[in-house]
């Protein structure tokens, strides 16, 4: 399910970049940030659709490989926004910043995939 979700955002962030950058600033993007929002999209819809192949796979290493990506990611995520704030503002940093931490926090506590697999 995560995975499908994961999926559908890149596929979101691929196809309509400048949806979420308006509605963050109220303002036309910049060509940067539609770049920034693209690949951002395209390492969604990867590790999204990764997922989701391991999941199926029924591999239960191979699923965790690909959580522990996805959480790894969104906590850079986090870490990159926060040290962002002065380039970027503060509440921009934080709202950023946000959006990617819980999705880590929820994917790997309550179901067990938050171990390294051996």
């Amino acid at each position: 399910m995560i995975g499908w979700l994961r999926t559908g955002v890149g596929v979101a962030m691929l196809s309509a970049p400048k949806v979420p950058l308006r509605f963050a600033s109220g303002l036309e993007p910049s060509g940067t940030s539609v770049l920034l929002m693209r690949t951002i999209g395209v390492r969604d819809l990867v590790v999204g659709l990764g997922s989701v192949a391991a999941a199926r796979g029924g591999a239960l290493a191979e699923s965790r490989r690909w959580m522990l990506a996805a959480t790894a990611s969104d906590a850079l995520d986090t870490v990159v926004c926060l040290a962002s704030f002065r380039a970027i503002g503060k509440r921009d940093a934080w709202g950023a910043a946000s959006c990617r931490s819980p999705s880590s926090q929820l994917i790997s506590l309550p179901t067990g995939l938050g171990t390294v697999p051996r």
